[in-house]
């Protein structure tokens, strides 16, 4: 398997020799969801922490109202998983669904904890930590602070692809309007 891809991932965050990465990298496992499938779901502990190497992704919880609430859309090159449910061993309340067939390379929660005592592996697990976490801080200010208008001309500009692959309705809870909503907002914006 190329590991090339996963590689260079995680050089963005650390250096780390490709001898050391081949040792971690031999932890993983290759797990195909077809669309539809789950990779983990509310009431149970995920078993694995994945990089998604080909296909898109939901992330949801449901409300006490019984609705789906979106937090997030995955496509290529993104983590999925809840390190932390799989570390505290309590389950998640969200929800992870392929919305397309998915190639994942999965590690298991208990080799995940056995190796972030490597130096590399601890600092990279802080680096994407903090990304993420200011990635989801930077998303939820701006659901709350922005125009219809401008959520959709971000996911427009920022992740186009999402558009092509992720069904309409899935769009506008992700964005929290309703699908008439972004429907005219879609609208708007093919005029300008």
């Amino acid at each position: 398997m190329n590991t090339d891809i996963l590689y260079t991932h995680i050089r963005s965050y650390v250096q780390v020799s490709r001898d050391e990465f081949e040792l971690f990298f031999n932890l993983f496992k290759t797990v195909y969801l077809k669309k539809g499938e789950f990779h983990y779901v509310a009431g149970k502990v995920p078993k694995y922490w994945s990089f998604t190497l080909k296909g898109c992704l939901r992330e949801y919880s449901i409300d006490n109202q019984g609705d789906e609430k979106i937090f997030q859309f995955y496509e290529e090159n993104a983590w999925v998983g809840q390190v932390e449910s799989m570390m505290t061993q309590k389950p998640t309340n969200m929800n992870l669904q392929a919305l397309e067939d998915c190639e994942l390379l999965s590690i298991t929660g208990d080799d995940m904890c056995s190796t972030a005592k490597i130096p590399w592996i601890q600092h990279f697990i802080i680096q994407k930590s903090f990304a993420d976490n200011a990635a989801i801080a930077e998303n939820s200010n701006r659901i709350k602070s922005a125009s219809p208008e401008e959520l959709y001309l971000e996911i427009l500009k920022k992740r186009p692809s999402l558009l092509l692959r992720v069904p309409q309705h899935y769009i506008a809870n992700f964005l929290g309007m309703r699908k008439e909503t972004l429907s005219r907002v879609r609208r708007r914006v093919a005029h300008l």
